[in-house]
């Protein structure tokens, strides 16, 4: 039996998937609390994004790293009064 998908096809798909669950997970949580999050709020915020930037391989894939960065820069714009 032959695989045809590469390792790096399945980690790109699999960080796409973390990254779409990180973009849903703020949405739920922060979308209501647009106008003046609390220190405990932008604590959580923090903590989640530190906890994805730690635990996130990229395997030194530029593509990997790229759609990572894209994806915190985009939480950063949409939820400024969090950090």
């Amino acid at each position: 039996m032959k695989v045809s998908i590469s390792y790096h096809e399945i980690l790109e798909e699999s960080l796409k998937n973390e990254l779409q669950w990180l973009k849903e997970e703020f949405e739920i949580l922060f979308n209501s609390k647009m106008g003046a999050p609390t220190i405990k709020d932008k604590g959580i915020a923090n903590a989640i994004l530190d906890y994805i930037i730690e635990n996130t391989c990229a395997y030194d894939s530029i593509i990997l790293y790229s759609l990572l960065i894209d994806t915190m820069e985009k939480i950063e714009k949409d939820y400024p009064n969090l950090f």
